[in-house]
């Protein structure tokens, strides 16, 4: 069975990432989480987290 878990790594990058989004006035938005995700992913191509749709 493969292991869908993500990293807590990822998950304190995209917490980050949506704390600063949120601070400077922006909605939290599916769009702004793929783009955080897709940023993560880029920075640690070994930890890359798949979206499913």
């Amino acid at each position: 069975m493969e292991d869908r878990r993500i990293p807590q790594q990822a998950l304190e990058y995209l917490t980050r990432c949506l704390r600063h989004a949120v601070s400077n006035g922006q909605y939290l938005t599916p769009e702004l989480l793929e783009e955080a995700i897709a940023e993560y992913s880029a920075e640690h191509p070994q930890q890359a987290i798949q979206i499913l749709h």
